[in-house]
């Protein structure tokens, strides 16, 4: 059928770039790292080469495991889902307890606005404050005042209880989409067994952040989008707008996953000559932003405003993330205060901080175009500062956030600064190599295992890859996307697992 054909063509368009960009994370994850040192003030990537050679014999080591695993009849018998949600929980629970992380720098600054809301201060709305500039968080500051009026202030550990459960739902979700994609048992018992290696993702349960929380209803909208294109029901799209608005007032970035559903209801009703459901395209645009409007709603009231605060203008994100964060030119594209110190300048006036950006992004895409070599060298060190750091910020976070608990425990000292925290780098660093890899085999079949839905998943993930590319860098923020690899990673490693097992069947 023509339409199929067309809807497979116009996919491939960033399914084959995709396939680039694991090809190569796969072979930058083997030869090279990106790690942070410790007692940092500000998040500076480093990057060394790496030792090719335990890496592969370490993945060489989990091939043969996962092979034995998967040819044993017990392994069908066990609920091995039920079981990996619960050791994920548990080593969280570990984790939140062992290293009983405070806050620090944006996520302190949001629980002392937190704090002056329930004593009915909005100091932070007024002309230059925290809130002024950067009212995309309030969000994030309404949640945290919701829990400190009902637990208490600053009951940290409430909040990474719920980072717990919400990793859970994460990976509860991937493996109900693991099953939706790919609808074969040994593909979920390897989704479900590599997501226990998720070792970033259980140490962020510390962060007292939006991340976690936004990612989480951000994953359970993927699920029912993939849904709606299997089973053609409007609910699912509802369900999905739904869950998305509630994601991106804790985290605004999960509007990368408003786009993807948006470019995916459009492809599917062309597909299906289905016109009339394209008036959901607005309907999810307009309902992912409604939880937004109703927390600014209520803060404007709460505080007296005239008018919500708009905040600094987006360019100056973009203009920021084509800057240098620091004199060695490690950081690039990372955060440098540009953006806070650009609005300020200019009388915390849009129309003129605007063209101050503009007039900032101009000057530095020219040095990109007469300096090619240094172009090069600043968008590889941007793009591989975010993709090719295997703990993600995980590890300094953590060591962040501990530094003033008073108290600290041995293990948990072991861990953030002694000899643990060095295997916990070498762990995270060959999971690393593994999940491209194991991506990278899904790839190999993209074209014959193309399905829409399979296509609208990984759209999901290139689409952060390129936000990222133009926006602020963090490796934090890769994150989710490298998260949601999970399902074809699990894909391409039964793949591999079948070439090896003679019978082709598991």
């Amino acid at each position: 059928m023509k339409e199929p054909k067309v809807i497979k063509n116009l996919t491939l368009f960033y399914l084959i770039p995709f396939a680039f960009m694991i090809a190569f994370n796969t072979v930058n994850s083997l030869l090279r790292t990106t790690y942070f040192d410790l007692y940092q003030v500000m998040e500076t990537a480093r990057y060394k080469w790496d030792n090719p050679l335990t890496v592969l014999i370490a993945t060489a080591v989990m091939l043969i495991c996962f092979y034995f695993l998967m040819r044993t009849k017990w392994m069908k018998k066990i609920p091995v889902e039920r079981v990996a949600l619960v050791y994920s929980a548990v080593l969280c629970l570990f984790i939140v307890l062992l290293f009983r992380c405070v806050v620090t720098c944006d996520s302190g600054l949001i629980s002392d606005i937190a704090i002056e809301f329930l004593q009915k201060n909005y100091h932070a709305f007024e002309q230059g404050e925290y809130l002024y500039r950067y009212s995309f968080q309030i969000g994030f500051a309404a949640l945290l005042e919701l829990i400190y009026q009902i637990f208490g202030v600053e009951n940290f550990i409430v909040f990474q209880l719920v980072n717990i459960l919400c990793i859970v739902i994460i990976l509860k979700m991937l493996g109900k989409i693991t099953r939706e994609l790919f609808e074969e048992e040994s593909v979920d018992r390897i989704e479900a067994l590599l997501s226990m290696g998720m070792l970033p993702l259980f140490l962020f349960s510390t962060f007292v952040y939006g991340d976690i929380i936004g990612w989480s209803f951000g994953v359970s909208s993927i699920y029912f989008i993939i849904r709606y294109l299997k089973t053609d029901r409007w609910q699912n799209i509802l369900k999905a707008a739904l869950l998305l608005s509630a994601g991106i007032v804790v985290k605004s970035n999960i509007n990368i996953l408003v786009v993807a559903a948006v470019i995916a209801v459009i492809l599917h009703s062309i597909r299906n000559k289905k016109y009339k459901i394209l008036v959901w395209v607005v309907g999810i645009v307009l309902i992912s932003q409604v939880g937004t409007w109703i927390v600014n709603g209520v803060y404007t009231a709460r505080a007296g405003l005239s008018e919500f605060p708009k905040g600094i203008p987006k360019i100056a994100w973009i203009a920021m993330s084509m800057q240098e964060a620091d004199e060695g030119g490690y950081a690039c594209g990372w955060y440098n205060s540009y953006n806070w110190n650009v609005y300020g300048d200019n009388n915390f006036d849009r129309e003129l901080t605007t063209q101050a950006c503009v007039e900032n992004l101009k000057e530095s895409l020219s040095r990109f175009a007469h300096e090619q070599r240094y172009a090069l060298d600043f968008f590889y060190k941007k793009y591989t500062s975010q993709w090719n750091a295997p703990t993600f910020q995980a590890m300094i976070t953590n060591e962040w956030n501990s530094r003033h608990v008073e108290n600290l425990s041995s293990l948990a000292e072991f861990f953030i600064y002694g000899t643990g925290r060095n295997v916990l780098y070498w762990l995270m660093n060959v999971y690393h190599f593994f999940m491209f890899l194991c991506t990278g085999a899904y790839c190999l079949f993209l074209r014959k295992e193309w399905t829409l839905e399979c296509a609208y998943f990984v759209l999901n993930i290139f689409g952060g890859f390129l936000f990222h590319m133009i926006w602020e860098a963090q490796a934090r923020y890769i994150l989710g996307y490298f998260v949601l690899m999970l399902p074809l990673a699990a894909f391409g490693l039964n793949k591999i697992l079948l070439k090896i097992n003679l019978k082709n069947k598991f």
